[in-house]
C-alpha cells in the first residue's frame, strides 16, 4: 500500500494497474490526557456476520453468546470486525484487533491521509514532560503515520485470526468452533493512538478513543 499525503489517498498494486482508495482519519476523542507525539495506527474495518453452529468450552454458554456481546456493544448500528494493517506481529494483531472489535468504539471520521507531525513528548493542555513514563521514541519504528502492511485481500484472511482471538478472550478454554464469518465493505481507517510500554496487554498502545478510557490506569 503507498500513501499520498498530497491527495489525500491510498494506492494498492494491482495486476495491471494501481487501486485507489479513500482512506479515513477517526478523530481524537479521549477525555483523558494524553502524551503530544500521536501516532496514526492503520487498520480495516469491515462490515462483518458471523454464524456460529457449535463451540466446545468448559463454559458451557451457547455457542453465540461471544459474538451476542460484541452485537450488543455496537448497538444500534452493526457491528464491525478490525484487523490491525500496521503490524504483523501476532501479538500485536490479536491485542489490538480484539479490543476494537470488543469495544466497537463509534469514530469521528473525515477522509485523507494523516500528516506527519512534530516529535513531542509533553502532554496535551500541560506543559510538563512526560519523562520516562512514556517515551515516543521507543517501540513503533515509525513516525507520526504508520505502513499499511496490509491489503485488504490479505486482511480479509487475518480477520479470521482476528475473530478467533476475540472468541477466545470471552470464553473460557475454548477447544473447538464451527463458525461462518462473512466479511461485507471494508475502509482503510487510521486510528490516533500513542505509544506506552505500560499498556503491556495492548503491545504498547493506547488507542485515544473514549471507549478505552476506562482501562487507562
Amino acid at each position: 500500500m503507498y500513501l499520498c499525503r498530497r491527495c489525500g489517498l491510498a494506492f494498492e498494486a494491482g495486476p495491471d494497474a494501481l487501486i485507489r482508495l479513500q482512506p479515513l482519519i477517526a478523530g481524537i476523542t479521549t477525555e483523558l490526557a494524553y502524551p503530544a507525539m500521536v501516532r496514526y495506527l492503520a487498520v480495516w474495518r469491515f462490515e462483518a456476520k458471523v454464524e456460529v453452529r457449535g463451540k466446545e468450552s468448559r463454559s458451557g454458554a451457547p455457542p453465540e453468546h461471544v459474538w451476542e456481546s460484541v452485537r450488543r456493544a455496537a448497538a444500534p448500528a452493526e457491528p464491525v470486525l478490525y484487523v490491525p494493517a500496521f503490524a504483523f506481529g501476532r501479538l500485536v494483531v490479536q491485542q489490538l484487533g480484539a479490543g476494537l472489535v470488543q469495544e466497537q468504539p463509534r469514530l469521528e471520521l473525515t477522509e485523507g491521509v494523516p500528516l506527519e507531525g512534530p516529535h513531542l513528548s509533553v502532554l496535551s493542555g500541560d506543559t510538563s514532560s512526560a519523562g520516562d513514563a512514556a517515551d515516543a521514541s521507543e517501540g513503533p519504528g515509525f513516525g507520526t503515520v504508520s505502513p499499511v502492511r496490509l491489503a485488504k485481500a490479505d486482511a480479509e484472511v487475518v480477520a479470521h485470526y482476528v475473530y478467533l482471538a476475540v472468541e477466545n478472550r470471552g470464553t473460557i478454554d475454548l477447544r473447538r468452533i464451527d463458525y461462518e464469518l462473512s466479511l461485507g465493505a471494508a475502509h482503510l481507517i487510521f486510528i490516533p493512538a500513542v505509544y506506552d510500554r505500560r499498556h503491556v496487554r495492548d503491545s504498547g498502545w493506547r488507542f485515544l478513543l473514549r471507549e478505552f478510557d476506562r482501562l487507562v490506569a
